[in-house]
């Protein structure tokens, strides 16, 4: 995951990474081709070129273009306000194996209640349209919002109309996150746009795929915490996949900066298979209650967001206790319910 640049032509109101944005800092094309030709040494095969926005870099088909000549499989992900036409016909020669757009209302008045910006959303529901009439490869995402819950299933059924629904040979081509996190500034108005239990239950119920979806969910089994309890981190995405920032620092976790390294100083080999391992070893230093807690399995509490959040890696997040408890709850309903 390559964060070309925090900036962006937006000012959605649950960006996480407003406030952080340092055009004069970012990596340039000749860093961006030194970082890529590291990892591609070491076999990498999959890469999301994302930000901010990555197209609002103007050498952004420059950078684009030496990762495909590397043979990368390549996504990109973008609010789909800056495909030109000069864009649009270079990923026509050179298609990634997806673009992703985020949509976050099917009307005028809800999307620009979240960017912000008059007129950004004629531009994204052209944009979508645009790529499908040149057959590239897009896939539509939203985040769950107080301003937008009404309208998840609506924009879903807009996407399946526009894009096609999924069949046995065919990939979804929409996708929702009900999960909202403060900035990488420390931030938290993003926070209050965070839905609770309920509302996200209600959201899902609106479509019969993600309802379903989620009832297999509830259904299935605790999954098990395999590690002792002791240690903190129970995320293992680090070993197959890594993320780094606009201005060069290789990071595990998006979330956090901790076990990261400067990659103008450090080699990419040295950070991911030296640095990233040192994750495994780290324990609770406190008596925190997540340590023992029997829903920690379930929970979305991690030491990253939980630093976020609190400044404290190890500290319960009170909205994170909610939707656990919730779900827990839930589970035992339906099962008593059988």
């Amino acid at each position: 995951m390559l964060e070309l640049t925090y900036r962006c032509g937006l000012d959605c109101v649950h960006c996480y990474c407003k406030g952080s944005e340092d055009k004069k800092a970012e990596l340039s094309v000749a860093d961006w081709k030194k970082i890529i030709e590291e990892f591609y040494k070491e076999g990498a095969v999959f890469l999301t070129f994302t930000g901010g926005d990555p197209l609002i870099r103007e050498d952004f088909l420059e950078i684009y273009s030496y990762a495909k000549a590397k043979g990368f499989l390549v996504t990109i992900f973008t609010n789909g306000q800056l495909f030109t036409k000069k864009i649009i016909d270079y990923l026509v020669k050179s298609p990634p194996v997806s673009i992703e757009i985020t949509l976050n209302g099917i009307t005028r008045d809800t999307y620009e209640s979240i960017t912000q910006i008059k007129g950004s959303f004629d531009k994204a529901v052209e944009a979508i349209k645009k790529l499908k009439e040149n057959k590239l490869p897009v896939i539509l995402k939203s985040n769950c919002l107080k301003q937008n819950k009404d309208e998840i299933a609506d924009i879903k059924r807009w996407t399946e109309d526009l894009l096609g629904k999924p069949d046995k040979s065919k990939r979804y081509n929409f996708k929702y996150d009900p999960m909202i996190y403060p900035r990488l500034d420390g931030g938290r108005a993003p926070c209050e746009q965070r839905l609770s239990f309920g509302e996200i239950k209600e959201l899902r119920r609106k479509d019969p795929d993600i309802w379903e979806e989620y009832q297999r969910g509830v259904r299935a089994d605790f999954p098990d915490l395999k590690r002792d309890r002791k240690y903190l981190y129970r995320c293992n995405a680090w070993m197959s996949q890594f993320f780094i920032d606009p201005y060069g620092r290789l990071k595990f976790c998006m979330f956090t900066q901790k076990f990261s390294v400067d990659l103008k100083k450090i080699s990419f080999k040295e950070g991911f298979y030296k640095v990233f391992p040192k994750v495994l070893n780290e324990t609770f230093k406190t008596d925190s209650k997540c340590k023992d807690c029997e829903l920690r399995s379930i929970c979305y509490h991690c030491p990253a967001r939980a630093h976020l959040e609190t400044g404290d890696e190890e500290a319960p997040v009170p909205y994170y206790c909610e939707l656990a408890k919730a779900m827990a709850k839930e589970k035992v309903l339906i099962e008593a319910s059988k």
